[in-house]
């Protein structure tokens, strides 16, 4: 019941315009990676050794990027974000964005973004965040939006430099600007390659030798309103072994193959995925808020509430699928949430997978070993 790419953008009964998505493709490359047919026969083989080997599979899309100001706001305040971006005479730049990093690696991928679009080298790009004196208007980092939509105004207000600038190169070459040719770093004219200037050059003549009917300077700031959400999506599958005797359960694989658009930074998005994954692993394992019966909370410190330590977190096989986003200036999707979102129901239904046979439907998050445990016994006392 997937949908299919050809049905894009997908209106849904509940107003909701999925952009873009290939779910079939994704679900594929993890069965394949998983290598799926054979796993079920190892675990047919292990359940007549008395060995509880489970499969879990979850496909998942996520609702990320907001909002549309048409569409959504918060107590009256509109969901769009900006970015300014200042080039100085020395060719080296500063970005302001509206949006504040939390550790997922702005620094990096916004300016790889400016560096991509303006030819600028990325270690000459000071990107500043999180001063509201210094930065301009925006509603900040949730909801995976930095990348929807920080990420996309950092790209336009890009564009419009270089376009401005290509005014420039034209009056320094003496040119006319549609005779220009762009590539990353500097301007050309057509059919004569060797006649070019820098955006180097151009930054400097952007405060010395302007052509009269253009304004000084090569800054600016734009306030990106999208048009629409952006709809990550992926398929996780995840090995479990279970102790009948314990109810211990470990991951013995968890494939994950995640589709969020063009990849900006490749291995910050494989970060915040593993990130994903651990704390997913984490809500399915062994996150329990406890009470007692005044209602005070007993579980209140990480001595009880638990956090993945390297040791328990399992080892993860990443992979991607790319549908880019067709409305996002470079084709990109919020990932910050999806792995924490799609991850959780796997780790489960392998679990669940692993005991079905003894007639085992379901068990509550956490799966601590003591309720694994009771819906054996429960199982076979039926």
């Amino acid at each position: 019941n997937f949908i299919k790419p050809e049905q894009f953008p997908y209106h849904s009964p509940t107003g909701f315009v999925y952009d873009s998505g290939d779910y079939e493709a994704a679900m594929r490359k993890a069965l394949g990676i998983a290598n799926y047919e054979a796993l079920r026969e190892e675990q047919k083989a292990a359940r007549e050794e008395g060995r509880l080997i489970g499969l879990g599979l979850a496909s998942f899309t996520e609702v990320v990027g907001a909002g549309g100001s048409n569409e959504y706001d918060i107590l009256g305040l509109k969901m769009f974000d900006s970015a300014e971006l200042r080039i100085h005479p020395t060719g080296k730049a500063i970005l302001k964005l509206g949006v504040r990093s939390q550790g997922q690696g702005h620094e990096t991928t916004f300016a790889q973004i400016v560096a991509e679009e303006l030819g600028i080298p990325v270690g000459d790009i000071k990107v500043v965040e999180g001063d509201t004196d210094n930065t301009p208007y925006g509603l900040g980092t949730y909801a995976s939006r930095s990348t929807p939509v920080a990420g996309a105004a950092t790209a336009v207000i890009s564009r419009m430099l270089r376009e401005k600038a290509r005014k420039i190169a034209a009056h320094l070459m003496e040119a006319s600007p549609d005779d220009l040719e762009w590539e990353p770093g500097k301007f050309s004219v057509a059919g004569s390659p060797d006649k070019f200037v820098t955006i180097q050059d151009i930054a400097f003549a952007a405060y010395t030798n302007m052509p009269e009917d253009t304004e000084y300077g090569l800054e600016g700031v734009h306030y990106y309103d999208p048009p629409n959400m952006t709809y990550p999506f992926g398929t996780y599958v995840v090995v479990v072994e279970v102790d009948p005797e314990t109810g211990v359960w470990k991951v013995d694989r968890m494939v994950a193959v995640d589709d969020c658009g063009v990849r900006i930074n490749p291995m910050i998005v494989e970060g915040q995925i593993q990130g994903g994954l651990t704390e997913g692993f984490a809500a399915a394992a062994m996150q329990w808020i406890t009470f007692d019966e005044d209602g005070n909370c007993i579980g209140s410190n990480f001595m009880d509430y638990l956090v993945p330590t390297a040791w328990e977190t399992p080892r993860f096989e990443l992979d991607e699928t790319v549908t880019p986003s067709p409305h996002h200036p470079i084709g990109a999707k919020g990932v910050g949430e999806s792995a924490t979102v799609g991850s959780p129901a796997a780790y489960v239904n392998a679990v669940i997978d692993a005991l079905a046979h003894l007639g085992v439907r379901n068990i509550d998050m956490p799966l601590l070993p003591d309720r694994v445990w009771s819906a054996i016994q429960d199982a076979k006392n039926r």
